[in-house]
C-alpha cells in the first residue's frame, strides 16, 4: 500500500524486451504481462494514427458474411492487426476526432493486466482459487475499508453496477420470507415487500431491482421529495412504512447522498434511525460517500446497513469492479434454509450464501482492484478523489460569479477538522448542477428555459473540450447542467480562465436572445405578411412563416415550396436563419441565438424584401406554367381538329380515292408557341427563311468576296 510515484514505480520495472524467452518463461506473469502490455501499446498507436488515415483514404464497409462461420488459424500478429482495424472501422460515421481508447498509465496497465490475470487463475483447482480469490478479497475490503472510513462490513465485488444491490436484496428475501427459497414469488404473494425510494431517484434502478428478482412494481413504494427540495421526506417515509407494517413486509430503503443528478441527499443519521427504528434495511449510494477518502477524517461510520462505492471513476481506473459493503440483517427471523445450505456455517455465511454474495468468482472479482492500489498507493488514490472535490468547488465558484443558477449543494473536501464525518457526507457533494433561469426564480423556470438550457450544454460539450457537461432532465427543475469530476475529466486549473471566456460568452448571447424575444414577437405583429410559428425544441428567437396577401388558401404544397425558398435565400446572407417546421408541420424561417448589437427591425425587414423577391420569382414561374400549360392545349385541340376535318372524307369508302386523286394529301403544317404573347403561330415563315438562308450560303462561298486576301 506504500504510495510510490509514477516514476519510481515505472523505474523498478525490469526491461522484459533484454531478458531472455527462457527467463520470461519462467516469470509466472512476466511473459503475459509482455504480451498484454504489447496489445494495449499496439491499439494506442493504431488509435492514435486514425486522423491521418482518415485524410489518406475513406474506411472501408466492414462486410458480414452470411455463410457459415469457418475461421482459420492465424497467429497473434494477424490477429492484432485485424483488431486495430475492427477499432478503427467500428464506427466508420462518427465525425468524432477523439481517439475511442483512452491514453493508459501504469496504474491502468495493471488493472487491464489483472483481468488476464483473472483468465489464468481459473486454471486453478477449485479449492485452491476459492482460498487464493478469499485472500484477495480480504486484503482488498480492508484496504478500501481503511481509505472510506467504514467499519463492521462484508464486500461483494461485482462488474455490473447494480448488482451487489440486487444480491443484498435477495438475501434480505430470504431473511424475511422462509418460504422464499422453496416458493420463490409465492412466497410473498400474500404480504408484498416495500422497496421505497424517492420519486427524484432515477426510476431505472427500482425497475432493474424488480426484474432481476421478479418482484411486481407494486412493491414499490414511492416517497415524496422534501420540502427543501433535497432528498426524501422523512415524515412521509415513517407513515408509508407504518401504513405496510399492517399488510406489507418493509424491506428496504434506498437512501441517497450526492446522487445524481443535483448531488443531493437526506440526512443519514436521521434516515438510518428511522429505519432502525422501523425495522428496514437502508441501502446508501452516491458520490458522497467518496468524501471520507478526500477529506482526512480519522473517526469511522456504520450508519447504513448497506452502501455501494464506485473505485472505476473515482480512481480515474477503467475496468475496476464495484463494491457493495454489506451487513447481516438483525435480528435474524427463524429461517431454515441457512441449515439447507450449509449446516456447519453461522447464520451469516448462510444468509450471504442464499444472497449470491460469498460466491468464488465474486472474491475474485477484487483482482484487479487489488492490483490498481497496489500499483498507485493509498495515497496517490486518496489524491485522485481530493483533486475531483476540489475541482468540483473551483467550478462551483465560478458559475456562482455569473448569472447562472445554483442547484446542488456545496462540494465537500474542505470541512473542518471537527465535523462529523456523517455530517459531512450528509451535506456535501460531489457535482456542481446548474441552469440558465430568469432572475429571482425559486421553481421551475418557463418551458422555453429548457430549450436555452439545452442549447447551453451542446455547445460547451461541442466548444470546451476542456470539462465535463451533462445534460440532465429533472422533474423539480427541468433541464439542468451537471459537472461532475468523479465521472469524467478533471477541470484543470490552468484552463479554468479559458472555460469561464468561453461560459461568459455563451451567456451573453443567452441574455440577448432572452432581452430581444419580446420585442421581436411586437415587432412581428406590425407585419401582416410574416405570422409567428412555435417551433418545438428550437431556443432561438423564433419562427416566422411568410404568408403573402392572396395566399391565405394558397395550397400547403406552394406555401411550403415558398418558405423553404426563402430561407435558401436568407441563408445566402446571414447564416443564423434556418429552415424548421412548426407545430403544424408546414415549413417556416427560424431565427437562431442573436448578439446584444442585433437590430430586430432590420431583420425582418430583410425576411420581408427577401420574400417580395422570391414571391415575384415564383408568381413569374407560375405565370409560365400556365402559359406553357394553355399553348399545350390550344396545340393539341388545333391539330385534333385539323386531322378531323381534312381526313373526314378520305375516310369514305370510294369517294376517299377520288378525294386522294383530286387533292393530295398536304403535309401538317408546324405550330410554334409564342411565350410573350401565349398564342399558337404557323412555322412556315420559319420554314421559308431557313430554305432562302440555304440557298445563298452556297453561293455566297462561291463569291469573289469572299476568297482571303493577303495585304
Amino acid at each position: 500500500m506504500g504510495d510510490a510515484p509514477t516514476s519510481e514505480m515505472d523505474s523498478n520495472k525490469v526491461s522484459l524486451g533484454s531478458e531472455n524467452p527462457s527467463d520470461v518463461d519462467r516469470r509466472p506473469f512476466g511473459g503475459l504481462e509482455f504480451q498484454v502490455s504489447e496489445v494495449v501499446e499496439r491499439l494506442e498507436a493504431g488509435v492514435n494514427a486514425q486522423d491521418a488515415m482518415e485524410e489518406e483514404k475513406k474506411p472501408e464497409e466492414r462486410k458480414i458474411s452470411t455463410g457459415f462461420f469457418e475461421p482459420e488459424k492465424m497467429d497473434m500478429d494477424e490477429i492484432l492487426k485485424v483488431l486495430e482495424q475492427l477499432v478503427l472501422q467500428t464506427d466508420p460515421s462518427c465525425e468524432s476526432l477523439e481517439p475511442p481508447l483512452l491514453p493508459t498509465d501504469s496504474v491502468t496497465r495493471a488493472a487491464i493486466l489483472s483481468h488476464s490475470i483473472s483468465a489464468l487463475f481459473s486454471r486453478l483447482e477449485r479449492s485452491h482459487a476459492a482460498r487464493l480469490g478469499t485472500h484477495i478479497a480480504t486484503e482488498t475490503t480492508r484496504w478500501m475499508a481503511h481509505l472510506f472510513r467504514l467499519s463492521d462490513y462484508d464486500a461483494f465485488y461485482h462488474q455490473e453496477q447494480l448488482e451487489g444491490l440486487v444480491r443484498v436484496t435477495r438475501m434480505l428475501l430470504h431473511h424475511k420470507y422462509p418460504r422464499y427459497l422453496e416458493d420463490g414469488a409465492l412466497a410473498f404473494s400474500n404480504r408484498l415487500p416495500s422497496i421505497y425510494s424517492c420519486v427524484a431517484s432515477p426510476l431505472g434502478v427500482v425497475q432493474h431491482l424488480c426484474r432481476q428478482l421478479g418482484l411486481p412494481l407494486a412493491c414499490v413504494r414511492p416517497v415524496p421529495v422534501d420540502a427543501s427540495g433535497k432528498g426524501m421526506d422523512l415524515n412521509a417515509l415513517d407513515r408509508l412504512c407504518e401504513e405496510d407494517s399492517a399488510g406489507r413486509t418493509p424491506l428496504l430503503v434506498l437512501g441517497e447522498a450526492g446522487e445524481p443528478p443535483l448531488g443531493g441527499g437526506s440526512p443519514l443519521k436521521a434516515l438510518a434511525e428511522l429505519c432502525g427504528r422501523r425495522g428496514v434495511h437502508l441501502h446508501v449510494r452516491g458520490h458522497a460517500l467518496a468524501l471520507p477518502a478526500a477529506g482526512g477524517f480519522e473517526q469511522t461510520y456504520s450508519i447504513a446497513d448497506s452502501l455501494t462505492l464506485q473505485p472505476g471513476p473515482w480512481f480515474g481506473i477503467p475496468g475496476l469492479p464495484t463494491v457493495t459493503f454489506y451487513k447481516i440483517p438483525e435480528p435474524l427471523t427463524a429461517n431454515d434454509h441457512s441449515k439447507v445450505v450449509n449446516s456447519a456455517s453461522s447464520r451469516e455465511g448462510a444468509l450471504a450464501a442464499l444472497g449470491g454474495l460469498t460466491a468464488g468468482a465474486a472474491r475474485l472479482a477484487a483482482l484487479p482492484l487489488w492490483t490498481a492500489t497496489r500499483a498507485a498507493g493509498a495515497k496517490r488514490l486518496a489524491r485522485r478523489i481530493d483533486a475531483a472535490f476540489r475541482s468540483a468547488r473551483t467550478a462551483r465558484a465560478l458559475i456562482a460569479s455569473t448569472e447562472l443558477r445554483l442547484l446542488s449543494d456545496r462540494p465537500g473536501g474542505d470541512e473542518p477538522p471537527n465535523m462529523d464525518i456523517v455530517d459531512a457526507i450528509s451535506e456535501s457533494s460531489a457535482c456542481v448542477s446548474f441552469q440558465f433561469a430568469p432572475a429571482g426564480c425559486a421553481d421551475r423556470p418557463p418551458p422555453y428555459y429548457d430549450k436555452l438550457n439545452s442549447w447551453l450544454g451542446q455547445v460547451l460539450q461541442r466548444e470546451a473540450d476542456m470539462i465535463n457537461i451533462e445534460i440532465c432532465e429533472t422533474e423539480s427543475y427541468g433541464v439542468v447542467l451537471r459537472y461532475c469530476p468523479l465521472e469524467g475529466i478533471f477541470l484543470e486549473e490552468d484552463r479554468l480562465s479559458e472555460w469561464a471566456a468561453v461560459l461568459d460568452a455563451q451567456l451573453h448571447v443567452l441574455t440577448a436572445t432572452v432581452a430581444l424575444r419580446e420585442p421581436f414577437q411586437k415587432t412581428l405583429q406590425t407585419h401582416p405578411c410574416l405570422r409567428l410559428v412555435h417551433v418545438p425544441g428550437w431556443a432561438g428567437l423564433g419562427g416566422v412563416r411568410y404568408v403573402p396577401p392572396g395566399w391565405e388558401n394558397a395550397p400547403l404544397e406552394e406555401l411550403n415550396s415558398l418558405n423553404r425558398q426563402l430561407v435558401e435565400t436568407l441563408r445566402a446572407t446571414d447564416g443564423a436563419f434556418s429552415c424548421g417546421d412548426g407545430e403544424d408541420g408546414m415549413a417556416c424561417v427560424r431565427f437562431g441565438m442573436v448578439t446584444a448589437d442585433t437590430d430586430v427591425d432590420e431583420l425582418l425587414d430583410l425576411v420581408l424584401s427577401a420574400g417580395k423577391d422570391v414571391e415575384e420569382n415564383s408568381k413569374a414561374l407560375t405565370d409560365m406554367t400556365e402559359v406553357l400549360k394553355k399553348g399545350i392545349s390550344a396545340a393539341q385541340e388545333e391539330l385534333n381538329r385539323s386531322a378531323w376535318q381534312e381526313g373526314l372524307l378520305r375516310r369514305v369508302p370510294v369517294v376517299g380515292r377520288v378525294v386522294s386523286w383530286w387533292a393530295p394529301p398536304q403535309p401538317c403544317p408546324g405550330r410554334r408557341l409564342l411565350l410573350t404573347h401565349g398564342t399558337l403561330q404557323a412555322t412556315d415563315d420559319i420554314y421559308r427563311f431557313v430554305q432562302k438562308k440555304d440557298k445563298e450560303e452556297p453561293a455566297r462561298a462561291h463569291s469573289p468576296t469572299r476568297q482571303n486576301t493577303v495585304p
